[in-house]
């Protein structure tokens, strides 16, 4: 059977079409696009050398006059000065900063860090030993500095130091105290 659309309700489906299909005409009449790029650097492994990897307060002696609950602070700084001995201590044997070398591509800038917690040197309670580490050209101390590898060869390097600030309680027992630390490199 075959229905007859009165005027009306022609007009009333034509239009009804042409609604529904304005978005996609609209849609396809004016398309937009833009480029994108995508890129990629790879670069060798980087590697550090503890070089002189022992940063040494030498040895400290205490005397008679040394106060039980008293902090005395030693220090070696980055580039191997040594202070802080006072009445209350002898202070002997040679003092140095830690060297390390970074290695990685030519001309790249790379990231050293180390540790900004106090590394616990007597591992015990109370804390007796007590070292704040520091890092050659870190002026802000946040323990962190960049460094750009020196140019010309398929591989270079960049020297740094690590000094350091060792509080001591007066009534720490007598013996060697030793502690390793993590420095740590990245490509920026």
């Amino acid at each position: 059977m075959i229905k007859f659309l009165t005027k009306t309700a022609l007009v009333a489906t034509v239009a009804g079409l042409a609604l529904v299909a304005t978005p996609a005409m609209a849609a396809n009449g004016n398309p937009a696009t833009a480029n994108g790029t995508a890129k990629v650097r790879i670069l060798q492994p980087l590697s550090i050398d503890a070089t002189g990897g022992l940063l040494d307060f030498g040895v400290l002696v205490k005397s008679t006059t040394v106060v039980p609950a008293t902090v005395y602070v030693f220090d070696v700084s980055t580039a191997g000065v040594f202070g802080g001995c006072d009445a209350a201590w002898a202070c002997s044997a040679a003092k140095q900063a830690a060297t390390f070398v970074v290695t990685g591509a030519a001309g790249e800038s790379v990231q050293v860090s180390i540790p900004t917690a106090p590394v616990d040197l007597d591992g015990g309670l109370p804390p007796y030993l007590s070292l704040k580490l520091k890092l050659s050209t870190d002026t802000d101390n946040d323990g962190k500095t960049n460094y750009v590898l020196n140019t010309g060869t398929t591989f270079d390097s960049a020297t740094f130091t690590v000094g350091g600030t060792l509080s001591v309680r007066g009534d720490v027992p007598t013996g060697l105290y030793q502690q390793t630390f993590v420095v740590s490199a990245e490509y920026l």
